[in-house]
């Protein structure tokens, strides 16, 4: 698993479409995330536990689900990128 997981295994194209690949799930998972979880606090502020019953608690946990989603592909983003930046200047040294 381990060796699945290293970058520096991976062709550079292959590093290249991943880290793509994670930032469109960052622009798709945190797309509107700091608004609904604005509104949703006001929500719950506002109405107590009656919000909680007609579902701001369900939401809140879609808000994190989202929330880790966007995190989780930010990492993988930026491991693509140092993985790519390093092997940018490994060719420079050449």
């Amino acid at each position: 698993m381990k060796r699945v997981l290293s970058l520096s295994r991976w062709s550079a194209i292959l590093v290249f479409a991943l880290a793509g690949v994670f930032g469109v799930v960052l622009a798709f998972s945190s797309f509107n995330l700091l608004s609904m979880a604005m509104h949703n606090f006001e929500f719950l502020g506002k109405h107590g536990f009656e919000a909680l019953r007609l579902g701001g608690a369900l939401q809140l946990l879609q808000i994190l689900g989202n929330g880790c989603v966007a995190l989780a592909s930010f990492i993988g983003f930026k491991a693509c990128e140092s993985e790519l930046i390093r092997r940018y200047n490994d060719w420079q040294k050449r």
